[in-house]
């Protein structure tokens, strides 16, 4: 290979870190059809605020600490123990009444960490030790095949939850954007004459992989189930619901929504996000019911901290420790879950977690995808599903 060559594939590694990962050491991967157990994962970035998610309404004390930003829902959103949906989640509160919604109250994890960057990791890795960079996904029961693809990230181009060599993920802005850019990819056959130079051809023969791949299943046009909200969420759902119902049943996919730090004005920032997630579910709900595929998928939210319990000068709220977690299925088993975090017993102004949240992906790990647990020493599962 001469200089040219080695400097034309050495230009695709920005291309390789943007858009997959290295997703497995053979180049000739397949979509998972075998195990049709789908996860979406929807991660709630900047910190959502769980008292603003799941309302403890009437509660003297969420009033006296939150004289602005308390919201009174009307009682056609109460949900159970004393606890009310968010208005502005209205469009998928028919999803409780029918039994596929259930919440997990207080989740974090002790010694919380308010920075936004160090937090994420804690959740991306279930692990505390930041000298573990491994996702928890590629730590729990996935498919082990080289031959697998395991998840596809849609408008984000971090790896998170699947870090790792075992992780096999891409991540698009979307899927379209990916098949332009990896079509201008050489094809050529190279011998390589180092290690290093053949994992970057093994890189881009993966990402050809996978991008064949694609091209095969949306090549297919499925009719549109639902109309999804014209926003930079909505149209990335639209373009998981898209994929799984093309016949791209990966173990997971992973969708964000951005804009949870409300350190000021909160009530309308909020309210507006909760409105962009519950349109956004229930249009997806609506298509995977359409296409015979709601029993077969999980969605689960995340972020990587609460908000503090007390509003601050600028009518928001600051970086907190637990909050709330929602989850859609068919075959979810619909309840709040997890005990009310006390609002007056708090930790420096934090609520204290009661529920780690490495029980939840040990829930997903051995309850949903029926494999092992990794946590199973420490964290059990919830019953959930």
């Amino acid at each position: 290979m001469n200089r040219r060559d080695f400097l034309k594939y050495a230009s695709l590694t920005p291309l390789a870190g943007m858009i997959p990962s290295v997703l497995a050491s053979n180049p000739n991967l397949s979509i998972n059809s075998q195990n049709k157990k789908i996860l979406l994962l929807i991660e709630l970035k900047g910190g959502n605020d769980g008292l603003s998610t799941l309302i403890p309404k009437g509660n003297k004390e969420y009033e006296k600490l939150r004289p602005t930003l308390a919201i009174r829902p009307p009682e056609n959103m109460h949900l159970d123990k004393g606890l009310y949906l968010n208005p502005y989640l209205k469009d998928i509160k028919y999803l409780w009444n029918k039994g596929d919604m259930a919440w997990i109250q207080g989740v974090g994890y002790p010694n919380s960490d308010r920075s936004h960057f160090h937090s994420i990791d804690v959740w991306n890795t279930a692990s505390t030790n930041s000298k573990d960079a491994s996702g928890w996904l590629t730590k729990s029961g996935l498919p082990n095949s080289p031959n697998i693809l395991n998840g596809i990230i849609v408008g984000d181009d971090r790896m998170g939850p699947f870090a790792g060599k075992n992780g096999r993920a891409v991540a698009m802005e979307n899927p379209r954007t990916f098949l332009r850019q990896t079509k201008y990819l050489n094809r050529d056959q190279y011998r390589a004459p180092n290690d290093s130079l053949a994992h970057l051809l093994s890189t881009q023969n993966q990402i050809i992989s996978a991008a064949d791949l694609l091209t095969s299943r949306l090549n297919q046009s499925p009719r549109r189930y639902a109309r999804f909200p014209n926003s930079a969420f909505g149209r990335n759902l639209e373009q998981v619901t898209r994929l799984i119902t093309s016949g791209v049943h990966l173990p997971v996919f992973k969708v964000t929504l951005e804009g949870f730090d409300t350190h000021a004005g909160q009530k309308d920032i909020h309210n507006n996000l909760m409105h962009h997630l519950g349109g956004g579910l229930a249009a997806f709900h609506k298509a995977m019911a359409a296409a015979r595929l709601w029993d077969n998928v999980l969605v689960m939210t995340y972020s990587e901290f609460g908000r503090r319990v007390a509003e601050n000068s600028s009518q928001g709220t600051d970086h907190g420790s637990a909050s709330v977690q929602l989850v859609l299925g068919g075959r979810v088993n619909k309840g709040i879950y997890g005990k009310a975090p006390s609002l007056t017993h708090l930790d420096d102004g934090d609520l204290i977690p009661n529920i780690d949240f490495r029980q939840v992906y040990a829930t997903i790990s051995q309850r949903w995808w029926r494999r092992s647990n990794p946590w199973s020493k420490r964290y059990h599962p919830i019953t959930f599903v």
